[in-house]
């Protein structure tokens, strides 16, 4: 290892040194895995996009004393379920080593012919059977949350092996562009989503992916100007996209980079909204070379605009481009609601101080420094409240009072 980072190869140093790592885990686990003279297999899942990685801790009379690790790259088609069963199916095929346990997080399905399968392979001649058993606690559970660990190590060391997150995401963009019929892959993605209740505190996001990756410094968030006595996504997304295209913000430094792709949350009526703005402000995205389409949340279709008509186009299940547009997707929901959860504790926070009389903002904004959030504010007593002498003391008395009459 030391060689390896001496030759500054780094990322050979950083797999010696996992590997290390789990020398020694495993010769730590030696004497203290069970107390139980445990015959079990310990089998840990860790499953991300399409591939998944496996890791089987063989526990012998209480020992570890060896453990497979492998890699499932069956597609997202593919169910948990038949995930697990056909892993049990062939690992236990190709092995002689049949324990009388096999501890995993949830049972197989088909648990009873697995068992009487299994069963009929150890052959034991005490009559012994094999059982699937699902730990909620203790040494057994601690076990399995090791082996889920290494299952994570096992496929992540695979991921930077072989480049599979670069693969996908090439694959992905050039797999929207051939579904989009775009002149070229979509570098650049900008997807909007708007978060309200009842057309209060309605606040828009807009993420952007470069690459297929996430560029958090062109992230922005806008709070949505409109008066709304209801919720409205309609007129909510033509306020964003106006401000967002509009001449003079397209001639910002920080709005200045075009999308290649424009993806909204939402159906046609989001669609319309955004073609009507587009129409006004005289932004013809045919002719920059800019692609809209909407995701349809109950189908995950993609939704696309074709002359006065939409068209769908459904991106195969499993596939790079579906994964890669979900992500873009919830990544948005994902900030906008964060978002409008701040607004609303907020407005919430504001309107409760403001039934306060005598309570100005220069008092407010002490209050609130001086307890660090309004939370805390909220759960102190009036002696600590006055004690902070911020206030006045009669002030802090109907501060009190207010307070708790909002609980």
């Amino acid at each position: 290892m030391k060689d390896a980072a001496k030759n500054l190869d780094f990322e050979r140093a950083d797999r010696i040194k996992k590997r290390i790592e789990t020398v020694n885990l495993l010769t730590e686990k030696q004497h203290i895995v069970s107390q139980q003279n445990l015959n079990a297999d310990v089998i840990g899942f860790y499953r991300e996009e399409t591939i998944a990685g496996v890791h089987v801790l063989i526990v012998r009379e209480g020992r570890i004393i060896n453990s497979n690790e492998f890699i499932l790259n069956r597609g997202l088609d593919v169910e948990n379920e038949d995930l697990v069963h056909n892993f049990l199916l062939r690992y236990y095929d190709t092995t002689t080593s049949i324990p009388q346990r096999i501890i995993m997080r949830e049972n197989p399905e088909d648990i009873d012919e697995m068992s009487e399968w299994l069963t009929g392979k150890l052959d034991s001649s005490h009559g012994a059977k094999v059982k699937f058993e699902v730990p909620k606690i203790g040494e057994k559970m601690d076990m399995l949350k090791m082996a889920e660990l290494n299952a994570k190590h096992s496929l992540m060391r695979y991921k930077v092996r072989t480049g599979y997150d670069d693969k996908r995401i090439n694959d992905a963009l050039l797999q929207l562009e051939s579904a989009l019929a775009m002149e070229k892959s979509p570098m650049r993605i900008e997807c909007y989503d708007i978060s309200t209740i009842h057309g209060s505190y309605t606040v828009a996001s807009m993420v952007t992916f470069s690459g297929g990756k996430p560029d958090k410094n062109s992230y922005r968030r806008f709070k949505i100007k409109t008066q709304l006595r209801e919720a409205n996504d309609f007129l909510s997304m033509q306020e964003v996209l106006r401000r967002r295209f509009d001449v003079k913000r397209r001639q910002d430094k920080r709005f200045a980079q075009k999308p290649d792709l424009i993806l909204l949350d939402g159906g046609k009526p989001q669609l319309t909204a955004a073609k009507k703005i587009f129409e006004e402000i005289g932004l013809d995205i045919k002719k920059d070379g800019i692609a809209l389409a909407g995701l349809a949340k109950s189908d995950e279709e993609l939704i696309v605009p074709f002359g006065n008509e939409y068209e769908t186009v459904v991106l195969p299940d499993g596939s790079a481009s579906l994964y890669l547009v979900k992500q873009v997707r919830d990544e948005a929901h994902r900030f906008a609601i964060t978002f409008h959860r701040q607004l609303r504790a907020k407005g919430m926070t504001a309107s409760i101080l403001d039934e306060v009389p005598g309570l100005g903002p220069v008092r407010k904004k002490a209050l609130l420094k001086a307890f660090g959030s309004f939370k805390k504010l909220r759960e102190a007593s009036l002696e600590e409240i006055k004690s902070k002498k911020v206030i006045p003391v009669d002030i802090a008395d109907e501060l009190f009072l207010v307070l708790h009459s909002n609980k």
